[in-house]
């Protein structure tokens, strides 16, 4: 029997390591290879790259160093352009890349130069950062106005019982009632109230008329919604602020104003106080 020793041992060792490795690599490679192939196959090259780099990005063409590509070594560009991944080229032999070619120009401009975008564009440029996975300018985006601002915006509505579908359905609404009843102007009641009045003040001591009161408090107001209750500090004209500039983003004209509470009856003495708003939509 052949006597092994222990240097040529730690050599097959190590031999068979670097093979193993290889091998992963290997594989992984195929799997990114699949993952980024298109319909057309000779439209992808795995590519050795010179020290310029021209882009197709959505469209627009841009000119760019290997080494501003490479800057951030966990960003998704260095990754595309590491040279272990097949690349998609346009028919010029650009490499293609399909996000926003617009906002690419300040991904570029932070990566060479640490400049930010103009404020007007932080939230976009942010979602094309966090695609990219370029750290250090998410956390840059992260400390403008803009973005803090619709962060804690976000931390409120979070509170407010489905926000984000009563802003749709108030839409869908708006639009029903402009189909049924055509006009320039089409005006909805809606209720919004941070919290109940009547649940906080006036519920009855006795226990036979807080059974009543219970049984009949749980009403719909006169109102094509309600907003509300919600836990949070900011008040109702803080959300009426949220519902315009939401819509406002939409391309919506709104104008609101209270009209009055509900005033429905809930039981005995009791009545509904929750204020009513009056939205106007504008359609033209």
């Amino acid at each position: 029997m052949m006597e092994v020793n222990g240097s040529e041992l730690s050599s097959v060792k190590a031999m068979n390591m670097v093979k193993s490795q290889s091998s992963f690599h290997c594989s992984l490679d195929e799997i990114l290879d699949k993952a980024s192939a298109v319909q057309v196959d000779s439209n992808t090259t795995q590519p050795q790259f010179g020290r310029v780099i021209t882009l197709n990005v959505g469209g627009t063409a841009y000119m760019t160093s290997l080494a501003t590509l490479r800057k951030y070594p966990d960003s998704m560009l260095a990754t595309m352009f590491s040279g272990r991944h097949r690349l998609v080229t346009d028919k010029e032999g650009r490499f293609f890349i399909d996000r926003n070619g617009t906002n690419f120009a300040h991904i570029l401009n932070f990566i060479r130069d640490d400049k930010l975008p103009p404020l007007p564009y932080t939230l976009d440029v942010l979602e094309e950062a966090q695609y990219y996975n370029i750290v250090p300018l998410i956390n840059a985006l992260s400390t403008t106005c803009p973005v803090a601002s619709n962060k804690i915006k976000r931390l409120f509505l979070d509170k407010v019982p489905e926000y984000d579908i009563k802003v749709n359905l108030l839409i869908e609404k708006a639009l029903n009632a402009a189909c049924e009843q055509p006009d320039r102007v089409t005006k909805l009641q809606v209720s919004i109230f941070k919290e109940d009045s009547f649940e906080s003040t006036m519920i009855p001591q006795v226990a036979e008329e807080r059974h009543l009161y219970k049984t009949e408090v749980d009403h719909r107001c006169k109102a094509a919604l309600t907003f509300g209750p919600w836990s949070a500090t900011p008040d109702v004209y803080d959300l009426l602020h949220c519902i315009k500039e939401d819509m406002a983003k939409l391309g919506y004209q709104l104008e609101c104003q209270c009209i009055g509470i509900c005033d429905q009856r809930l039981t005995g003495q009791y009545y509904c106080k929750r204020p009513i708003y009056e939205f106007k939509f504008k359609w033209w």
